[in-house]
């Protein structure tokens, strides 16, 4: 309820139609009775915006609720079920501590209840020593239930009880009459509460009961919600639920509101799959800072130092209507209803007034397929709920059938692909809607099947069927759903940073003694204020000073903060108000200060400016800097509302993941180091934001946190992939953040030891960088590609395994492959283009030749071995027989494999052809074209490399700096927040030492390549020496961020460094280890990319151990080599032997279709297949194939056996197991031996099916059945001769022996 709406006579609304139009552009309504426009459907979409009057935080009343989530815990939990139990109720306990609307209490049930005790600090250890067990009693349950009910808690009044009651059987303990008596005076106490009681149900597994659990959901005072799911459902399935659930509770915080609407005329509005002149639809009451005062984007910030300030309240509600006229304009009439703080029964009633009204027609391809989405979306959710309405009903499922049916072919006409304008991101986002709303099509399908079979009013499918008629409520976007648990958590947190902000003491004395320096660099230049002003400015204490960036949000940010997309890093310091002002007003700043460069990117595609910097970088974002202690109180109170606005453009939606930005921004700065871009001004503001988070380290207890990382990343391949480290410049900000002591622990504290493992952490760091920039390069690449390109790095041109022969001349090596390849990847051209050989398995051997015959003398002889083998012949009269027959099935068998022989094929096959031994690889060997592929793959992959392969040499610098001087903070802290121009000048020195270390491996390998060599390279214009510049370091270098790896499509235009250094992969290798045998170590880190480019590759094989480092010796790189050619050769050898088992199995195939007798064909069968495999289905689909002219003999008899598995009651295929044919292919089967065949092996599958094993007792369940009385389908007792089970008697029925399969039941 919002105070001020008793005198407030109507709400003044806005109303927005969005219609669809093929054919104009965009219009909107400026006022006429109709609007010139073309076509337009009648179905549009109604957006409806009310003010309320204006509202502080305290002025919107929020909805108190007492959450009890009730657990079963009995036996029949134990193991995956219970486990995710625990983990939903570590969630739900510790989302439910940090927000004061709910009070959360817990009740573990099985023969007895109990109720969990647990403070904030200790509940996840409660929950580790819970333990399963037990029976399963409600009625316990319900008696500890309703001693917890309450009407006031920790003197707030409850609004609603909510309850969670979660069960995967029924009750074993209490009696029928127990558990109604129980039952009774738990409704009786809900009902008696005097607020709003809901009592939602989960049930897990098909043994719950769910009538009773249904039923409960009517218990309280508004009906329930009931989920279900099973263990089929996957492993975390019940969690999936429960959590689902507490989400949907916790946004229900009371910002709600109900719209009653009514249309007149012919105008409908759409409901449930009907039309209404009437409906009521849910409103969502939000909050607005007035515009006025600040803009919505500057004073959110605000809201975190402010937050009693006046806002704007607005309640907003969208829903359909179908238009008579789809021109003219609805004539609605709109009430709001509140409920009444002081009589929850009752709802006052505002009138509303339209004053605007607009109409949009879509037309852009991206808003037509987000409008196609919102109506499939809408239509699934309408048919599930219609379709559990009509099982529940018993109802006719035939129309929606049909409907079912039309609505999964409009699904898979949605066109995601070959519209322009859609990017990648939004794509990602409609397939990952579609894939939502497949789901629950799917789910109508399979409870479709189940109710065809008879199963309509089982346990199962009317459990499913509830849970489908709420799936809709459950619909809303991940985004949406986290981002209100987190304003709920973070709200109160703002506030406590409020009051630390008032109680902070600038220490003013320190504060007037900064130097004059440090007051012209912390030098605001939007308001001209210093960080004197501002600090000593008591009108404003929550004014700090910061710096500007430029940055793009994708979508995920919200699960990975460090996928921010950063495109500029400005020189130019800004305060925060000053930013909040350039946010409200778009201030640009004229004049051109070029003094002070910055950390630069280009970028071709729009950007959203809000500001300028001195460089005339564009400025959208903002963070803080540390400066001194007085500065930093004031930056600790607001660092985390500050990161959840600058990940989530709002203060609250802060998340502990965000702490990583820091660390990745600073990685970013100091991966932009070369000799044209360390200024003064850059390296201070850089010392700068390190001492930030340094302090940030400290003082968010983060070292325990970062040092494990990092020391994972060094010492395990496991702890180097994406999922562990999403972002590889946060390294370099975690290194040289963490405090000296944790250093050394990590690095060792001598300068040898730490130069070896820097090293290695070096090496390692750019082997990762370079697999993640291939699996950019080659995400959606087929592996054939990549082998292809393996092959001739490997072998060279026209020298592989997988490559066309007819060039097949080796190469003579290179005298010298290191100059060789360190000038050809400096030279070649930036947008390369790789022309490989594309590996088919099918181009590397010829196929054998077989040739197929009939002989009815193997087919007697089969016919007794067959007969043998399965124990029918035992007269020993009989031996000699069968050991003629078991020589001839054995010529038979030598004689296929002699046609199919390698040896054989030498003929035909060219000695090319045949695949070398495994064991020929010459990792030594390094021709010319071998360079000349390896240096434009290595441009390809630096193209799409993120973290920047240029930007490690500036990362090597820095951290070579930090780490061996280790200066400390003590010095910055002393010079006013300033570092001292030792440090900018040591931290120059390290970037010429490493810069000059690449320039002389260029400048050698230059002049020991022949130019003549060089024809054939795509050469660039002669680059000039590294560190060879003429610029001044005012000049601003620019390059191209991104801040997520895994958008490396988007990166193709990657611009270099325009006029900065040409950085290659081997240059930063020599940086790292001058050492190491380059052309060897390159060679392995390029082709273990290659082959480990997706993340699951890479994870599987860090844990297998092929992961490999290569920072020491060469005898990883070799084995990488020797395996990446072993894997070629064994391609090519497995393509060999699937030809001649297909050759083989066609071989049989033709013997078995022309065998004369069943024991013939059993026994060509048993020598060929085991399982159903390739070659069976091969057979299957000769057996039914419509081509066949002659007849084939004993067809029923083959078909029986090939589905049955045996003959004669023995096995001969797949142990003995059926195959039931899909109905497409049963149908088949049906044409080729007959109606009446088809029928009775039909039935003899349907027979041969496993009898569920009940209770030793012989007790019929609940539903009748018992070991002497098991469910058997109507149908199939029928065929069997049996009496019929009605469908609405539960008992046993007439009981006798029945074989089932091999089981005979008494």
């Amino acid at each position: 309820m919002i105070r001020g709406l008793q005198d407030m006579g109507t709400l003044k609304v806005s109303a927005v139609i969005e219609a669809i139009n093929a054919e104009k552009t965009a219009e909107q309504y400026t006022g006429e009775n109709k609007l010139d426009s073309s076509s337009i459907g009648r179905e549009q979409y109604l957006k409806l915006t009310a003010q309320l009057p204006d509202t502080t935080e305290e002025d919107v009343h929020l909805i108190n609720t007492h959450l009890i989530l009730v657990a079963d815990s009995s036996g029949s939990m134990a193991g995956n079920p219970w486990n995710q139990v625990l983990s939903s109720l570590e969630y739900i306990i510790g989302e439910s501590v940090g927000n004061g609307q709910i009070h959360l209490d817990v009740i573990i049930y099985d023969t007895k209840a109990k109720v969990l005790q647990y403070t904030q600090h200790n509940y996840a250890i409660q929950l580790s020593r819970l333990k399963s067990g037990g029976m399963t009693n409600f009625a316990e349950a319900f008696s500890r239930v309703s001693g917890l009910l309450k009407n006031q808690i920790d003197d707030k009044p409850v609004d609603q009880t909510v309850i969670m009651f979660m069960t995967d059987g029924e009750d074993t303990v209490s009696s029928k009459d127990q558990l109604s008596r129980g039952i009774s005076t738990f409704r009786g106490n809900l009902q008696s509460l005097g607020h709003d009681v809901i009592v939602h149900a989960v049930g897990f597994s098909r043994s719950h009961d769910y009538k009773f659990l249904s039923n409960l959901c009517t218990a309280g005072t508004i009906e329930g919600m009931f989920r279900y799911c099973e263990p089929s459902d996957g492993k975390g399935a019940l969690k999936r639920k429960l959590e689902e659930l507490f989400d949907f509770i916790s946004c229900v915080d009371g910002r709600q509101a109900d719209i009653q609407l009514t249309i007149g005329g012919a105008d409908k509005l759409v409901g449930v799959d009907e039309l209404l002149q009437t409906t009521v639809i849910k409103g969502q009451i939000i909050t607005k800072e007035p515009e006025d005062k600040k803009d919505k984007i500057g004073d959110a910030m605000a809201a975190a130092a402010n937050v009693n300030h006046c806002a704007q309240t607005f309640v907003q509600a969208e829903t359909w209507v179908y238009l008579e006229d789809p021109h003219s304009i609805p004539h609605m009439g709109i009430k709001a209803l509140f409920k009444m703080p002081q009589d929850k029964e009752q709802k006052m009633a505002v009138l509303c007034e339209i004053v605007s009204f607009q109409r949009q027609i879509v037309t852009e391809p991206v808003d037509k397929i987000r409008w196609s989405l919102r109506i499939l979306s809408r239509n699934t959710d309408v048919l599930a709920s219609k379709f559990a309405q009509t099982l529940q009903q018993k109802g006719d499922i035939a129309k929606l059938e049909k409907r079912l049916h039309r609505l999964q072919g409009r699904i898979a006409n949605t066109q995601v692909f070959g519209n322009k304008g859609i990017t990648k991101e939004f794509r990602n986002a409609v397939l990952e809607q579609i894939k939502e709303i497949q789901t629950k099509v799917d789910i109508m399908h399979g409870m479709m099947a189940e109710y065809k079979r008879g199963q309509g009013q089982s346990v199962a499918v009317l459990a499913r069927a509830n849970d489908l008629r709420y799936a809709a409520e459950f619909s809303k976007s991940r985004r949406h759903r986290v981002m209100n648990i987190r304003v709920s958590r973070n709200v109160d947190q703002a506030k406590i940073a409020q009051k630390q902000l008032s109680t902070l003491k600038v220490d003013q004395d320190y504060v007037k003694s900064l130097s004059q320096d440090a007051l012209q660099f912390y030098f605001c230049v939007l308001s001209q204020n210093d960080i004197k002003d501002i600090l000593l400015d008591q009108e404003d204490i929550s004014d700090m000073m910061g710096f500007g960036l430029a940055v793009r949000r994708p979508e995920h940010v919200l699960d990975e903060p460090t996928a921010i997309r950063v495109w500029c890093i400005s020189g130019t310091l800004v305060s925060r108000t000053a930013m909040m002002d350039a946010w409200e007003h778009k201030i640009t700043v004229d004049g051109h200060l070029s003094t002070h460069g910055g950390f630069n990117m280009d970028h071709d595609s729009p950007l959203g400016v809000t500001t300028v910097g001195q460089g005339r970088e564009p400025i959208n974002a903002w963070l803080p800097l540390y400066v001194c202690q007085s500065h930093w109180e004031r930056v600790k109170a607001l660092l985390k509302p500050t990161l959840g606005y600058f990940c989530m453009l709002d203060p609250h939606g802060y998340d502990y993941k965000q702490m990583d930005v820091m660390f990745y921004i600073l990685g970013s700065m100091i991966g932009q180091l070369n000799p044209e871009t360390a200024g003064e001004h850059q390296l201070k503001i850089l010392f700068a934001f390190h001492r930030t988070c340094a302090a940030t380290v400290k003082d968010f207890d983060l070292t325990d946190q970062v040092k494990e990382i990092v020391h994972k990343f060094i010492s395990s391949a496991e702890g180097r992939t994406k999922d562990i480290v999403s972002n590889l410049f946060t390294l370099i900000g975690y290194i040289v953040s963490l405090p000296t002591v944790t250093v050394e622990e990590i690095f060792g504290a001598s300068s040898e030891i730490r130069a070896t493992r820097l090293q290695q952490f070096w090496m390692t760091f750019t082997c990762e960088c370079l697999r993640r920039a291939a699996g950019n390069a080659y995400r959606e690449t087929n592996d054939n590609v990549i082998n292809g390109i393996l092959d001739q790095i490997l072998h060279g041109v026209g020298q592989g395994i997988l490559q066309d022969s007819n060039i097949k001349v080796k190469e003579p090596p290179l005298t010298k492959p290191k100059a060789m390849l360190v000038t050809k990847c400096h030279n070649v051209k930036s947008d390369v283009s790789i022309d490989s050989h594309v590996f088919d398995p099918k181009d590397t051997v010829t196929p054998p030749t077989v040739i197929y015959s009939h002989s009815v003398k193997v087919d007697k002889a089969m016919d007794i071995w067959a007969q043998a083998q399965c124990g029918i012949i035992k007269n020993k009269n009989r031996a000699e027989q069968v050991a003629q027959a078991n020589k001839v099935v054995r010529q038979w068998l030598d004689e296929g494999v002699e046609m199919v022989s390698p040896c054989d094929m030498s003929s035909t096959a060219t000695e090319s052809q045949q695949p070398p031994p495994l064991d020929e690889f010459e990792p030594d060997y390094i021709s010319h074209s071998m360079v000349y592929t390896l240096a434009k793959v290595l441009q390809k992959l630096q193209n799409n490399a993120y973290s920047d392969i240029a930007c490690i040499p500036g990362c090597i610098a820095f951290v070579e700096f930090w780490l061996s001087e280790q200066p400390g903070f003590a010095e910055l802290d002393s010079n006013s927040g300033m570092a001292p121009v030792s440090w900018t000048d040591r931290v120059k020195a390290a970037i010429a030492r490493v810069y000059s270390c690449m320039d002389e491996l260029v400048v050698s390998s230059r002049d020991e390549v022949d130019p003549d060599t060089l024809v054939c390279v795509e050469d660039l214009p002669p680059s000039t020496p590294t560190t060879a510049s003429t610029k001044s370091e005012d000049d601003v270098a620019y390059s191209d961020y991104d801040s997520d790896d895994s958008h490396g499509s988007e990166r193709h235009a990657r611009r270099r460094i325009t006029h900065g250094p040409r950085i290659t992969l081997p240059m930063v290798v020599h940086a790292v280890n001058p050492l190491v045998d380059l052309t060897l170590c390159v060679r392995a880190m390029t082709c273990q990319a290659l082959v480990l480019h997706s993340n699951s590759k890479a994870r599987a094989a860090a844990k297998g151990g092929q992961l490999r480092d290569f920072h020491s010796g060469t005898e990883n790189a070799v084995t990488t080599l020797q395996e990446a050619h072993n894997d070629l050769v064994k391609q090519s050898t497995s393509v060999l032997q699937r030809l001649i088992d297909f050759a083989l199995w066609q071989r049989a195939n033709y013997c078995m279709l022309e065998a004369t007798t069943p024991w013939a064909f059993v026994g060509y069968l048993m020598n060929t297949y085991k399982e159903r495999g390739e070659g069976f289905h091969e057979l299957v689909n000769i057996l039914t194939s419509k081509d066949r002219v002659n007849p084939i003999p004993c067809m029923v008899d083959k078909v029986r056996i090939l589905l049955i598995g045996k003959h004669e009651e023995c096995v001969v295929l797949a142990n003995g197991n059926t195959w039931m044919p899909e109905r497409k292919m049963a149908r088949e089967f049906e044409k080729v031996i007959g109606e009446a065949a088809w029928t009775s092996i039909e039935l003899q599958l349907n027979s041969c099916v496993q009898i569920h094993v009940y209770r030793e007792s012989d007790i019929p369940n609940r539903h009748g059945h018992c070991n002497s009385n098991p469910y058997i389908p109507n149908k199939l007792r029928k065929a069997l001769g049996m009496p019929l089970m009605p469908e609405c008697v539960k008992g046993p029925a007439k009981k006798g022996p029945l074989r089932i399969g091999n089981k005979l039941t008494r």
